[in-house]
């Protein structure tokens, strides 16, 4: 047999692949779209332990208790990533204020979004979803300073009209009215809103602290106001049903990761787009697990997402590419 590694430019490819992961816009895309994932599980095992439950003749557990042991279990899985950085992660330059914001938005938006889970399949959830870009552009530019040029808008708005084309359908065929569709669409829309705040509070923290003393504060302070949330409506979790918690605090440990490492590396308005992958993979879940299948409104819907994202990647990377070359260029001497 011919040895492959005589042939094959392994040098080359290496160094590619090396110079590309370099590019900030390529490393926080590929830490978004993980971060995307991991939430996707999570919205599964939301779905199975809420509609499904339910619908199965089982005992669902409220989604607020939800919100509670995935914030318990994702604590204690991420501690050894917050203490690789010794005590100074628990210093933190931010003010209680700030800290706090953040872990409220962050708490409402998760009970909002679990509620959400509870009450509609998961695709439709995380369409609904996609009101956020519009709360993102907004809160960046009027708190963060960041610029949305014609690349962005335009990403933005194809990715949204796909967004209305797999939800709409029901409201022109007749299958639902405003009123219930508008009630519904109330749950994700606002718990994107909530999300929204909390990634530009923890975008303006990143300044001051590190990824890992952000985390720690949000999980510290968002744990009794889930826990409180949670008391009002307590189930017992079954034996069975604990392994599945468990996993849910491990997948929110690696969404988390990844997405403080993306908003250090790169700009938040950037990074809406590649939220879109949670879409095809809600839809995915939704096939396999719950016999969820999207019609052709679904699939033309998340081509538009996809176009707008790959093209808007596309654009970000030439867009920092021009601006690293007219920094390194040399300045003008007088004559």
């Amino acid at each position: 047999m011919t040895d492959m590694s005589t042939v094959m430019p392994t040098a080359g490819v290496k160094s590619g692949f090396s110079e590309k992961w370099r590019d900030p816009a390529i490393r926080g895309a590929i830490f978004k779209v993980c971060s995307c994932l991991s939430f996707s599980g999570i919205n599964g095992l939301v779905r199975y332990f809420t509609l499904s439950a339910k619908e199965a003749g089982l005992t669902p557990i409220p989604a607020t208790e939800l919100a509670f042991f995935e914030t318990i279990f994702g604590l204690i899985f991420i501690l050894p990533w917050i203490l690789s950085t010794g005590r100074g992660a628990f210093k933190t330059n931010n003010s209680v204020a700030m800290n706090m914001g953040r872990a409220l938005a962050a708490s409402l938006g998760i009970i909002l979004w679990f509620t959400a889970l509870s009450k509609m399949p998961i695709v439709q959830v995380v369409a609904f979803k996609y009101a956020a870009p519009l709360f993102t552009i907004l809160g960046a530019k009027l708190f963060l300073g960041e610029k949305c040029g014609w690349a962005r808008a335009a990403a933005i708005g194809t990715a949204l009209a796909g967004a209305f084309l797999i939800t709409g359908h029901e409201i022109l065929y007749g299958e639902a009215d405003w009123t219930a569709v508008g009630l519904l669409a109330l749950f994700p829309m606002a718990a994107s809103a909530c999300y929204v705040a909390s990634a530009l509070l923890a975008k303006t923290q990143l300044k001051k602290d590190t990824p890992q003393t952000v985390c720690l504060y949000l999980f510290l302070l968002s744990l009794p106001i889930l826990g409180l949330a949670a008391s009002f409506d307590w189930v017992t979790p079954l034996a069975w049903q604990w392994p599945y918690l468990i996993v849910m605090g491990a997948l929110l440990t690696t969404a988390y990761v990844f997405l403080q490492h993306a908003y250090v590396i790169a700009d938040i308005t950037y990074l809406v787009p590649m939220s879109f992958t949670r879409l095809i993979a809600g839809a995915a879940i939704g096939m396999i697990f719950f016999n969820e299948w999207p019609i052709i409104w679904t699939w033309v819907g998340s081509f538009f997402i996809l176009i707008a994202t790959v093209s808007l990647c596309k654009n970000e990377v030439q867009t920092m590419k021009k601006n690293d070359l007219s920094k390194s260029a040399p300045l003008p001497t007088a004559a």
